[in-house]
């Protein structure tokens, strides 16, 4: 028996967007542990976070690199890509994209401008996701890299229906048709891109979450819980690797169980 085949490998470098975050530290630990040889990671305004995840993957042997860039800024962003790919003296094989932002806000409250607005929210959680993916996959395409490219979607773009967050939810379910289109353009490159839909985690993202809200969100989540992120980031990098080989353009629903 080939027992490899059946075991969950990603191979050379890896990108994670967003990694110094709750979400995306995890997703980088678990990459790594899948195999990866290297990875490079973005940060926002946490470089010390992204500085001691660094350090943790030297430790391990594992060669890091780490930047802080704009996705939404193409052009720098290929840059970075090429900076990465100079760091690790490799290509990216799989990228996955945990950026993303989530006020509360009640709906009658909503601004289309300001930190916690409409085209804020989109900015990030979907023109900036757009941008990243393209050049990523382009990228790929060009090197003939037959990657793949992970977007961590949610279930809220699916199937919320929560006032306080009307702009992040409809941000989120562009995100997942936008999945779908580039899922099929890039498929004959033999690059793989799918979402990944969690639902609560455990993560400071939602620390804005009123206490009533989230009393009835865990309601209705039959593993009574909210994930931690590190089962999130473990069902990420199975989609990143040879264990989702065979899926494409789809969104696949973690969500402990959620009617």
């Amino acid at each position: 028996m080939d027992a490899a085949k059946y075991r969950n490998s990603i191979k050379g470098h890896a990108l994670v967007l967003g990694g110094s975050g709750g979400l995306g530290a995890e997703i980088v630990r678990a990459v790594t542990a899948n195999g990866a040889s290297a990875v490079s990671l973005t940060y926002g305004r946490n470089k010390s976070a992204a500085d001691k995840l660094i350090k943790e993957l030297e430790d391990l042997g594992i060669t890091g690199y780490a930047g802080s860039v704009n996705q939404t800024d193409e052009t720098a962003f290929k840059q970075f890509l090429n900076d990465a790919v100079m760091a690790a003296d490799m290509e990216i094989t799989s990228a996955i994209n945990a950026i993303g932002i989530s006020p509360n806000v009640p709906l009658e409250a909503q601004t289309l401008d300001g930190p916690e607005g409409w085209r804020q929210v989109f900015e990030v959680n979907v023109y900036g996701c757009f941008i990243s993916t393209r050049a990523i996959a382009e990228r790929m395409k060009a090197k003939g890299a037959r990657g793949s490219i992970v977007l961590i979607t949610s279930t809220n773009g699916i199937n919320s229906q929560s006032q306080i967050s009307t702009h992040y939810d409809s941000s989120k379910a562009a995100q997942g048709h936008m999945m779908k289109i580039m899922a099929e353009h890039y498929a004959p490159a033999g690059i793989r891109i799918n979402g990944l839909a969690p639902g609560w985690i455990q993560t400071s993202m939602n620390d804005t979450l009123p206490v009533d809200e989230r009393e009835h969100e865990m309601s209705k989540i039959w593993a009574d819980r909210f994930a931690e992120p590190h089962e999130i980031a473990s069902f990420a990098a199975f989609l990143a690797g040879t264990g989702g080989s065979y899926a494409y353009g789809q969104n696949f629903m973690v969500d402990g169980g959620y009617r």
